[in-house]
């Protein structure tokens, strides 16, 4: 079933673990249950665990706090409850793509088991701690995923939990495999937890180690010979960590892209809000992380709105940075904050940051950490 995005806005009424035994294929949920601004509960199923653990392990990834992103200062602005968000309505002011406009950096990732013997040492664990939270100082929780509405009640926790209504899709939702869950593959379509607090924002974000960047920017697919596994910072011992099986025939020669976490040309920083007029004085500072020059013709630069400033003529040397100015009849900086992308000559998105309106100082430059 393809995903049908949306996001809830609610505050946390309780919560439930699901634990598997050693061995089991089930995939096992934290089941959160919420209430909205008019009293209607709804259910929030979070995947702790794959339906194939042997292949695919949850990687959990925490922004606390959660700054320098647009959707931060536009939370105050969605309604209360369930909000559906077709593509076109879809932007990082309202909607996630954790590669398009990140919300963090893919190296910290970790895989957490499921279920753990002790009081702190699974995802569950981690992920209850910081509900628990949000619950006793009154917060807000933001399920950003696919809604449900089940015809036919799931036995035991929708009776419980007194509602067939519910958010589900926590978690990434593109660079799935061929065949393997690609049908809920998109652009800004991926899932997670934003827990806004009275003093700050935490973000909680959910991905599958056999989902794949960078993706197609029209349905968030695999691109052949480029998309790879990004593969978590860290792994505690006792989880098991599979070598990915060699492709079957054999690639016949290595993806000559790079890594779309270390990516050799990158975005370093970006004058926001020039002192006067913006348009032609707006400026992307590009870093080269290789020992070789990389010419940058037929590379372009895309702003929220996918306004694109085309390169022409620049040269990155070895190991630097080159200042591109943009013209003001291409891609524009908004000084109420957005996403910044750089594509190759072949559409291929290399590199992307985002910003908020609090980053636009002026005459500044905003500097991304990389």
């Amino acid at each position: 079933m393809a995903v049908i995005y949306g996001v809830l806005r609610a505050t946390v009424d309780r919560f439930k673990r699901e634990d598997v035994a050693p061995g089991s294929t089930r995939s096992p949920h934290l089941q959160i249950r919420v209430v909205d601004g008019q009293g209607h509960p709804f259910r929030i199923p979070v995947n702790v665990r794959s339906g194939d653990p042997e292949k695919s392990l949850v990687i959990f990834h925490r922004a606390d706090p959660l700054l320098s992103h647009p959707i931060v200062a536009s939370l105050n602005e969605i309604p209360s409850g369930l909000t559906d968000l077709n593509h076109e309505a879809r932007s990082a002011s309202n909607a996630l793509d954790y590669l398009r406009a990140p919300l963090f950096d893919f190296p910290t990732g970790i895989a957490l088991p499921p279920t753990g013997p002790g009081t702190d040492d699974d995802l569950q664990d981690v992920v209850s701690r910081q509900l628990t939270e949000l619950k006793v100082r009154n917060g807000e929780l933001f399920a950003f995923g696919s809604h449900f509405h089940d015809a036919q009640p799931k036995p035991g926790i929708d009776a419980e939990f007194g509602t067939k209504d519910g958010m589900h899709d926590i978690h990434m939702n593109q660079g799935n495999a061929p065949h393997q869950h690609d049908e809920d593959n998109g652009v800004f379509n991926d899932g997670g937890l934003i827990l806004k607090f009275p003093d700050r924002v935490t973000g909680l974000f959910f991905r599958f180690k056999t989902q794949f960047l960078p993706t197609d920017n029209v349905h968030g697919d695999r691109i052949p010979g480029v998309s790879r596994e990004i593969p978590p910072s860290a792994t505690p011992p006792h989880v098991p960590v599979p070598t990915p099986p060699s492709p079957t025939p054999p690639s016949p020669a290595p993806p000559t892209q790079p890594d779309p976490v270390f990516p050799d040309v990158y975005i370093e920083r970006a004058l926001l809000n020039p002192p006067g007029a913006d348009p032609g004085k707006e400026v992307v500072v590009l870093g080269n992380t290789t020992m070789k020059a990389v010419e940058l013709t037929g590379w372009s630069i895309v702003d929220r709105n996918n306004a694109a400033e085309k390169l022409r003529g620049v040269l990155l040397p070895p190991g630097a940075s080159v200042s591109v100015v943009l013209s003001g009849s291409g891609a524009q900086l908004s000084n109420n904050g957005g996403t910044i992308r750089l594509v190759n000559p072949q559409g291929i998105l290399m590199h992307a940051v985002s910003y908020a309106k609090t980053d636009a100082v002026e005459a500044r430059y905003v500097r991304f950490l990389t």
